[in-house]
């Protein structure tokens, strides 16, 4: 049997998890166990499946089936697409139990978002040996001190200016309505179309340019001031090895790099990867910041 029930001003879990709440917290019970998700049970149907003892397993992966067939041994009703549903678990740079739950991080165990064609199906995720009372470190760090670019918003159409939102779209909107990627590159930066949806992964933004006689696409990780989102560079990994799968299966040679983009407080903050590398650490930090100011990003 399963429920979920709000508690306020009690302590139901972890003093770590309540470090981070936001006053009223949902809470999981299932079969008499209190849990800070829904999805905690199904994870720990998975790893039970797979953990090992005697093995030492540095990384234990599983896929999509495997969502399936938890919530399914569990009797919790399987939400509508679960291709999200570790990434949502990812999402914000948080603490472990946020994660998983305290049979998994007992272990030393984290978790983290794979995707991509397996052994056994499409990845889902991996749960990852980091030691007792440690975690994963999955999420970009942005410089206090970027490059600083000043860019002139009035080409804005004043009806789009007054009623542009702070998400994503809109982040995508403003962008190319005053060509930012190519004042940031140096070079003419063409949207090819957003979001790409590229199975198992979907691209918020893609943008091709030509840079002498070599083609590049750039794909673009976002996060809008509605999300407060952290950019998980677990799924840009993804993402990246997704669209060199796609050109090679095309048999098109293009270089890949990847960026990253978040918005701020009239302004956008732009980090650029090596490329055709995995994200590892940007080559660029750059912060956009427009005047006059868009009033409805202040």
């Amino acid at each position: 049997m399963s429920k979920a029930i709000r508690c306020s001003g009690v302590k139901a879990f972890s003093s770590s998890l309540w470090d981070r709440s936001f006053g009223d917290t949902i809470v999981f019970i299932h079969n008499g166990k209190t849990y800070s998700s829904k999805k905690h049970p199904m994870l720990e149907h998975i790893f039970q499946k797979y953990f090992d003892a005697t093995k030492n397993e540095e990384r234990i992966t599983f896929y999509l089936s495997d969502i399936s067939e938890g919530y399914r041994e569990m009797g919790i009703a399987e939400p509508a697409s679960i291709s999200n549903t570790i990434l949502d678990l990812c999402r914000k740079r948080g603490s472990i139990e946020l994660r998983v739950p305290p049979t998994i991080s007992a272990l030393g165990y984290d978790l983290k978002k794979k995707t991509g064609p397996g052994s056994g199906g499409n990845y889902a995720g991996e749960f990852v040996f980091v030691g007792v009372g440690k975690q994963l470190l999955s999420w970009l760090d942005w410089v206090d001190d970027p490059e600083l670019i000043e860019v002139d918003s009035t080409p804005i159409p004043p009806l789009a200016r007054k009623i542009v939102r702070n998400d994503e779209a809109g982040l995508f909107s403003i962008m190319d309505y005053l060509d930012v990627l190519s004042k940031v590159m140096g070079h003419t930066v063409y949207r090819v179309q957003n979001p790409m949806k590229w199975q198992p992964n979907e691209i918020d933004g893609f943008y091709t340019a030509t840079v002498g006689q070599d083609t590049y696409v750039y794909p673009v990780e976002a996060k809008a001031l509605t999300t407060g989102d952290d950019i998980n560079l677990d799924q840009m990994d993804g993402g990246f090895r997704t669209v060199i799968a796609k050109f090679d299966a095309m048999d098109m040679k293009v270089g890949v790099q990847q960026i990253a983009v978040r918005m701020i407080k009239n302004g956008i903050d732009i980090a650029i990867f090596p490329a055709n590398l995995a994200p590892v650490q940007p080559d660029r930090f750059v912060r956009v910041v427009f005047n006059p100011i868009i009033e409805n990003w202040k």
